[in-house]
């Protein structure tokens, strides 16, 4: 599956200055000590390129904002962080963080670039960040506190997927995903849940690790038991809103305890 900002974060910065590779390997390797650390390939003012593992990856700086039109709507719908515009809006310069896609797992590569943006964002004047593949935007706190605590059987979702919820009526909700696509999953939509959203947000959360963890290919029609009291029936089909692609769409079913 292509995917137009696959393995591509843009850290905002408040002043346009690389962070020398010393100060960011050195952070990455405190952090991160069991991960591939990065190794140098070549240097100059604006680009750094360097090998992590069996991955490229380079760091390049682009003297002038990210495109407001990019960040408008991420920086909009960013519930979990409400001063996104405020902090956004005016920053001068950007980092293009970017690991090359030469196959291999998705999630391998999604953890290498959540580490070096981390970082980035450590080692820099930043701003914010902004995730390629799931179109989201993060404080530099929030990213680089997730990014520490990633391990294989604790991804840091929120940083990857938008999980984003719509209210339809009074006490009903709907919910859609982005950034699944690129984890090599397919993204998962929820067209109508009577409750609180903060419930169906849980259970859709917990449903995609599931789907991430498991790896296990879900057919249309399977019931999955979420917790004692909570389940759900998945059926693939098109998305809800619009255009050619197959999503899981899931039907909770929540017993009295739920």
């Amino acid at each position: 599956m292509n995917h137009p900002l696959r393995w591509l974060a843009l850290v905002a910065l408040e002043q346009a200055e690389t962070p020398t590779f010393e100060h960011f390997a050195a952070w990455h390797a405190e952090q991160f000590p069991d991960a591939p650390q990065p190794v140098l390939a070549a240097s100059t003012d604006k680009l750094t390129t360097f090998t992590v593992g069996d991955l490229t990856a380079a760091i390049t700086l682009i003297p002038r904002p990210i495109p407001w039109s990019q960040l408008e709507g991420p920086c909009a719908t960013a519930w979990y962080w409400p001063e996104a515009t405020a902090e956004m809006r005016d920053h001068a310069a950007h980092l293009l963080i970017a690991v090359v896609d030469e196959g291999g797992k998705a999630i391998e590569k999604a953890m290498t670039l959540t580490r070096l943006t981390a970082a980035t964002v450590a080692s820099s004047s930043s701003v914010g960040v902004f995730w390629g593949p799931g179109r989201l935007i993060h404080s530099p706190g929030a990213f680089v506190e997730q990014a520490v605590q990633m391990k294989p059987d604790n991804l840091p979702l929120f940083l990857w997927i938008d999980f984003r919820i719509e209210q339809i009526d009074d006490g009903v909700y709907r919910l859609y995903s982005t950034g699944l696509e690129a984890l090599g999953d397919n993204e998962i939509e929820v067209e109508r849940f009577d409750g609180e959203p903060q419930a169906l947000l849980d259970f859709v959360y917990n449903f995609a690790h599931y789907l991430i963890d498991q790896k296990k290919l879900i057919r249309d029609g399977d019931t999955i038991g979420l917790t004692d009291e909570v389940q759900v029936t998945a059926h693939r089909g098109p998305s809800m809103l619009g255009g050619d692609i197959e999503v899981i769409q899931l039907q909770f079913e929540i017993g009295p305890g739920g």
